[in-house]
C-alpha cells in the first residue's frame, strides 16, 4: 500500500553517476550528483534525510542494469521506488515540450514525471528470482566469450596459441555445461519458477531457452497492468515520430527496453509464424495491408509477449484453438 507522499526525486542514472533532482515538500528543487557506486549511493542516503523529512517517492528509468543498485538499496532504506521505461519518461517530456527530442533526459523531467503521474511502487526480485537472474546473465556472457574464442581459432595460425584456445573452450563448455544445470535445478526445485516456465513453453514458438530468458529477466511479468505495458516494456511497441507537418517518418519498434528480452524474442518469432494460430492469424491480416516482412515479425515479437503474460496471469497454459 502507498504511503502519503510529501516529496519527489528523479534520478538519471548512467554507468557512471547518477543525476539527482529532488522537489522537496516546500516546493523547492534541488540537485545532486553522486558515482554510481556503493559510496555515492550512501551519499545519497544522507543527502536525502538532510533535505525532506517526509515519505520520499523515487523515480528513475530502466536503464540497461545500471539502476539496480540504487533502486534496490532506496527500497531497503524504506523509499518508495519507481522503475520506468524510458519510452514513458520521452513521451512525457516530449508532450510537456520541456526539451528538444536529441536532449538527454535529466533528472528534472523525471522527478516532475514522478510528481505528476505517480508511477507504480517497483519491487525487487525475491532472493530466488535474483539467483536465476545472475545465472541467466553469466550463461549468456560465457556463450558471448566462446563465441569469440572460437573465431580466433578459426583464424589463428600459431600451434601454442591454437592448443591454448582449445584449453579455453574446453574450459568454457565446462561452465556452460554447469551453469545450465544451476539454472535447471533452480527452476525445478521452485515450484513457482517451475510452473511459469511450463505455462510460457505451452506458446507455440517458446522452448526452454525463450521461457527461462523471460523468467529471468521479467520476474514480475504478472504484476503489469496489462499486454500492452509488457510489450513497452521489453521495447517492442511502436513509436511514431511527427514534427509539425514537416516531418513525417514511418513507424519503427522503439527497441527501448529489455534488450535481452528482445534478442530472445528473433527465433521464437520465426518459428510463431509457422506454427502458432495466433500469431499466424495476425501476420495474415498484417499481410493483407501490405506490411512488410520486418513489420510482421516486430508484430510477431509483440504478440508472443502479450500471450506471454496473458498465460502467467491467467495461470492457464495456451489454448492451441486461440486466434484472437
Amino acid at each position: 500500500m502507498k504511503q502519503e507522499i510529501g516529496a519527489y526525486a528523479g534520478i538519471d542514472v548512467s554507468k557512471k553517476t547518477l543525476d539527482v533532482t529532488l522537489l522537496n515538500e516546500k516546493g523547492g528543487k534541488r540537485r545532486k550528483r553522486v558515482a554510481n557506486t556503493a559510496k555515492g549511493i550512501q551519499k545519497l542516503l544522507k543527502w536525502f534525510k538532510k533535505q525532506t523529512k517526509v515519505q520520499l517517492h523515487v523515480c528513475m528509468e530502466s536503464t540497461s542494469v545500471y539502476w539496480e543498485d540504487v533502486a534496490e538499496i532506496l527500497y531497503e532504506t524504506g523509499y518508495q521506488v519507481s522503475v520506468v521505461n524510458p519510452v514513458r519518461i520521452k513521451g512525457y517530456a516530449i508532450s510537456k515540450l520541456s526539451r528538444s527530442k536529441t536532449d538527454p533526459l535529466d533528472g528534472d523531467v523525471i522527478a516532475e514525471f514522478c510528481q505528476k503521474q505517480s508511477p507504480d511502487v517497483w519491487e525487487p526480485p525475491s532472493a530466488v528470482e535474483k539467483k536465476l537472474r545472475a545465472l541467466v546473465r553469466h550463461l549468456e556472457a560465457l556463450k558471448k566469450s566462446r563465441t569469440q574464442q572460437s573465431n580466433r581459432l578459426s583464424t589463428c595460425k600459431d600451434e601454442d596459441v591454437k592448443n591454448s584456445l582449445d584449453t579455453l573452450l574446453n574450459t568454457i563448455d565446462a561452465e556452460i555445461k554447469q551453469v545450465k544445470k544451476q539454472i535447471n535445478d533452480l527452476i525445478d526445485q521452485n515450484p513457482d519458477l517451475k510452473e511459469r516456465k511450463e505455462l510460457l513453453k505451452s506458446i507455440p514458438g517458446f522452448n526452454d531457452k525463450t521461457a527461462i530468458h523471460i523468467l529471468a529477466e521479467m520476474y514480475d511479468l504478472p504484476n503489469y497492468k496489462n499486454a500492452k505495458a509488457v510489450a513497452a516494456d521489453v521495447g517492442i511497441t511502436t513509436s511514431h515520430h511527427e514534427s509539425g507537418t514537416s516531418v513525417r517518418r514511418k513507424p519503427k519498434i522503439s527497441r527501448m527496453g529489455k534488450a535481452a528480452i528482445r534478442a530472445a524474442l528473433y527465433y521464437p518469432a520465426i518459428t510463431a509464424l509457422q506454427h502458432n494460430p495466433a500469431v499466424q492469424k495476425l501476420a495474415k491480416r498484417l499481410e493483407a495491408r501490405g506490411k512488410t516482412k520486418s513489420v510482421i515479425q516486430g508484430a510477431a515479437k509483440r504478440k508472443l509477449m502479450h500471450l506471454a503474460y496473458g498465460v502467467v496471469k491467467n495461470g492457464k497454459p495456451f489454448d492451441p484453438a486461440y486466434t484472437g
